[in-house]
């Protein structure tokens, strides 16, 4: 296998295992005498990456019908939106580390520590027997998770010219949509007919599969050299690794425990609460100091963050927000105030999800055409308000036919704007800058997942115990309204043995905590339109050269 270089600067390198415009004559003479792997090492590596992003979208959405079931099942719903946060937090800080881990120790070892990491972790999952032990092993599955699409983006990279990598990433990013529908969809189903620790314990052999591929097959970039000692470790940014996930793990606690505090009807936050908030403001200010300062590769350069730029970075968080929200609180509604079961549930949200990547598709096949960029990510987002606004009308009267037509629009806005952003915001810098300005943008989206996925928890919480203790004050006592909220924290399932009066009331309150979260993604979302029109000059007035440039190496 040959690799050609070019090279655009120290830091502008790409990569391509295809030899430049070989005739069929040559192509064969290059395979004489050679193995079958040999011959289609393309195809197996190419296996091994696939399986990677198909597990990546699967495991990240797979606790979104099933998480509730599981609170139930431990008698803690309380904190069982950690199951989901915990993989985003690691994921989220471990995932814009990858690149200079793989540049400086390669890519075949990366990638089977992730892989590895990953699959071990989900065995912990599905091995666990309660609930802490399974929220543990979460964040353990999601530093390997972290791993897995970056490092497939990076090995694509390596391998396949500029030319033809809009082709394998279409095909990434209909396998990660994909999957991210299946794990949504199918996870109540499989919770309903084997238990939920099968959710996790049927991705062990198909992520042991992915690790053997891409030990047997992929190869360190052409490039690496191997830099013995102490000198290849001081490149990577470990204490801004380290603030970056104090930081986040300290507001993911805020959040569940201000959770927690409203499902018990408490008013005002303890001071263990405001110090996790410190905490975390603490770490984020230090992560930014440090990125600054630092004289290892920064994970979020300082030099990205001003400018027109930032209102990219805004959208990101705020689309990364609406997208989990979204898909988090739907589950919710279905099982509370429809009254579906965790299996019927995912099967409402199937077939509508599957538009998420058709909304790739549809951005892949437009984004030809680099001028239709600024049109695509105005109505990626407009879909995005426009499908929240949707959710508005749905109530228990609504046919089938048309809950499923209302939750398109959502779907397909956000398999629009995902890539949107990341082109928008990329188109803003030279072509040695790629690398970084992508690991901003995903560390961005994914905060902002984070905090969808907890802060819609708290904001349910909270306007569920201020709705009770409103409906119910002529039905109960104060006293057993607080009763009442600790055990719904616990386990909403006991919403079916109330008596009618006050489970109409509960129902009631539930329904208007979940409208509560779709009218502040609503809002959110029409924020980010009008950033996104504010965005639509600064892209198109982008030198030429820069998108060329861009189209020839980066894709989606």
């Amino acid at each position: 296998m040959s690799f050609t270089q070019e090279s655009e600067g120290p830091l502008a390198t790409t990569y391509s295992s295809i030899a430049p415009q070989l005739n069929t004559d040559e192509e064969a003479q290059i395979y004489v005498g050679k193995s079958w792997p040999e011959k289609h090492r393309i195809f197996l590596i190419e296996t091994a990456l696939f399986t990677n992003v198909f597990l990546s979208g699967f495991d990240s959405t797979i606790t979104a019908s099933i998480y509730q079931l599981i609170g139930d099942e431990f008698e803690d719903v309380k904190i069982a939106s950690w199951i989901t946060t915990a993989y985003l937090v690691t994921c989220t800080s471990f995932q814009p580390l990858y690149g200079s881990f793989s540049d400086t120790l390669g890519r075949r070892k990366c990638m089977f520590f992730a892989n590895s990491i990953f699959a071990l972790g989900c065995l912990g999952c599905g091995l666990s027997t309660d609930i802490f032990t399974l929220i543990l092993m979460r964040a353990v599955t999601g530093i390997g998770g972290g791993g897995l699409i970056t490092l497939s983006t990076i090995v694509n990279s390596d391998i396949i010219s500029p030319e033809k990598r809009g082709i394998y990433q279409s095909f990434q990013n209909i396998l990660v949509g994909t999957g991210a529908v299946i794990g949504a969809s199918s996870g109540g189903s499989i919770a309903a007919i084997f238990g939920w620790k099968w959710c996790f314990l049927v991705q062990v052999p198909i992520s042991i599969a992915g690790t053997v591929f891409a030990y047997l097959f992929v190869q360190d970039q052409p490039n690496h050299t191997h830099v013995a000692g102490i000198e290849r470790w001081k490149k990577i940014d470990f204490s801004g690794a380290f603030l970056l996930i104090i930081g986040l793990t300290a507001q993911l606690i805020f959040l569940t425990d201000a959770s927690s505090s409203a499902g018990k009807g408490l008013e005002v936050l303890d001071w263990k609460s405001l110090a996790f908030l410190f905490l975390s403001i603490a770490s984020l200010v230090l992560f930014a100091y440090v990125e600054k300062t630092t004289s290892a590769h920064p994970i979020i350069p300082h030099h990205l963050l001003g400018g027109s730029t930032n209102s990219i970075l805004i959208i990101g968080f705020f689309v990364g927000f609406v997208a989990y929200a979204y898909l988090f609180t739907l589950p919710l509604y279905f099982q509370v105030v429809a009254g579906d079961t965790a299996a019927q549930a995912g099967l409402r949200l199937a077939i509508p999800a599957f538009c998420t990547p058709i909304g790739g598709l549809i951005m892949g096949i437009s984004m030809k055409q680099t001028r239709r960029l600024p049109a695509l990510l105005i109505g990626g987002i407009a879909l995005m308000f426009f499908g929240n606004v949707c959710f508005l009308f749905i109530n228990k009267s609504t046919p089938g036919w048309l809950k499923f037509l209302l939750l398109i629009p959502a779907n397909i806005g956000q398999g629009i704007t995902f890539p949107s952003t990341l082109f928008s915001f990329l188109f803003a810098f030279s072509v040695r800058k790629q690398a970084t300005a992508t690991a901003a943008l995903y560390l961005f989206r994914s905060i902002g997942c984070v905090w969808g996925v907890a802060g819609s928890s708290s904001l349910v919480q909270t306007l569920v115990s201020r709705g009770l203790k409103k409906g119910l004050k002529d039905l109960a006592s104060e006293e057993e309204i607080s009763r009442l909220l600790i055990k719904l924290s616990q386990n909403t399932s006991i919403i079916r043995k109330l008596r009618p009066e006050i489970r109409d009331v509960v129902i009631a309150s539930y329904k208007t905590g979940i409208r509560g979260v779709f009218l502040l993604s609503i809002a959110l979302s029409l924020i980010a339109l009008v950033l996104s029109v504010r965005a639509k000059q600064n892209i198109t007035e982008q030198k030429a050269e820069n998108i060329a440039a861009i189209e020839r190496r980066i894709s989606f």
